[in-house]
């Protein structure tokens, strides 16, 4: 339940302002059930560093309740002896849950073989040539999922969002640094390789 918590927390906004407001959560609330107890504006005043706290407080407070009346309990647990596309369908029904929010919970707490697409991964995926550049986020997740090895999704991941951050980066991209450089498809690079 915390991935989905801290997933939706992060959506529009940095990790560091998202992990914060998670930290100040977690500090203020034992349990999702005691959250459940406070007025959406308690928990929006609590997770304001996180960036739109009126809107991502009443998701949360959402979320956490139709979960509850679901399955009888604030837990995911379910989601284990699901398959990845009733596993994903499950989360997406759930209000101000996308494909994004829906793949990290089942990457990290589950262990299944799906690829989170962020601003990021889509942004290098499409300048490697590995998805189409006409996709959108929604293709870009089924094409990844499909074509990256099951056993890779993980490294793949974290190692995308990484070069993507420090790399190839979406304004002046270090393609001068790029070890990646020779299989880049980006048409720009050469542009970019002169002055970093």
């Amino acid at each position: 339940m915390g991935e989905l918590i801290r997933t939706v927390l992060s959506q529009n906004t940095s990790d560091k302002n998202s992990l914060k407001a998670f930290a100040i959560l977690k500090k203020n609330f034992r349990s999702w059930y005691s959250l459940l107890k406070v007025g959406t504006k308690k928990i929006a005043y609590l997770i304001r560093p996180g960036g739109l706290a009126n809107i991502k407080a009443k998701r949360i407070k959402d979320i956490l309740k139709e979960i509850k009346r679901r399955e009888g309990k604030i837990a995911l647990s379910r989601l284990k002896n699901l398959n990845i596309e009733d596993s994903q369908e499950y989360l997406k029904s759930l209000k101000g849950v996308g494909p994004k929010t829906a793949a990290c919970v089942l990457l990290f707490s589950f262990g299944k073989p799906v690829i989170p697409v962020d601003t990021h991964i889509f942004r290098v995926t499409k300048r490697f040539g590995l998805i189409g550049k006409d996709l959108d986020i929604i293709e870009a997740h089924e094409t990844l999922t499909r074509i990256v090895p099951r056993d890779l999704i993980y490294e793949f991941h974290l190692g995308i969002i990484e070069h993507g951050r420090r790399t190839c980066k979406a304004e002046n991209p270090k393609c001068g640094i790029c070890v990646l450089y020779k299989l880049c498809k980006f048409e720009r690079k050469i542009f970019f390789r002169k002055r970093s």
